[in-house]
């Protein structure tokens, strides 16, 4: 699969295509800007990085966190995802050992090698307990 030709054109001269979809993506903004005003947000007491993009998969956040971790060497790091295919619903520290991919997702099994890993579908719940656990 490619990424369509329209999106390596000059952004002086957009394709046509890309013309025709601007007002979807005006659209698509003026939604997420709602959403992010009207939502709750929670406050913690401790620096937090979040590591993500609209597509789901295949875009390179699973190696980015790990070169994060590895860049933070020496600092508390502990990372906090929603387990994206697995059952658990957490927070839940991921033990390599003992839990599956099935249980807590594939990424949060491969990044708990590198760092005390957290799974959570409510992140805020993640965050708290990684806080929590130092």
């Amino acid at each position: 699969m490619r990424a369509p030709e329209f999106w390596d054109t000059s952004p002086d001269q957009p394709a046509m295509l890309a013309r025709l979809l601007q007002p979807v993506g005006r659209l698509y903004a003026r939604g997420t800007a709602r959403r992010l005003a009207t939502s709750e947000t929670t406050g913690v007491g401790i620096p937090v990085v979040c590591i993500g993009n609209i597509n789901v998969g295949g875009t390179g956040k699973t190696p980015t966190v790990i070169a994060l971790i590895d860049r933070l060497k020496g600092r508390q790091v502990h990372v906090v995802s929603r387990g994206y295919g697995g059952s658990a619903t957490g927070p839940l520290q991921v033990d390599e050992r003992r839990h599956t991919a099935v249980e807590v997702g594939d990424e949060p099994l491969l990044v708990s090698a590198f760092a005390p890993t957290w799974v959570a579908k409510d992140r805020a719940a993640g965050v708290a307990a990684a806080e929590t656990a130092g």
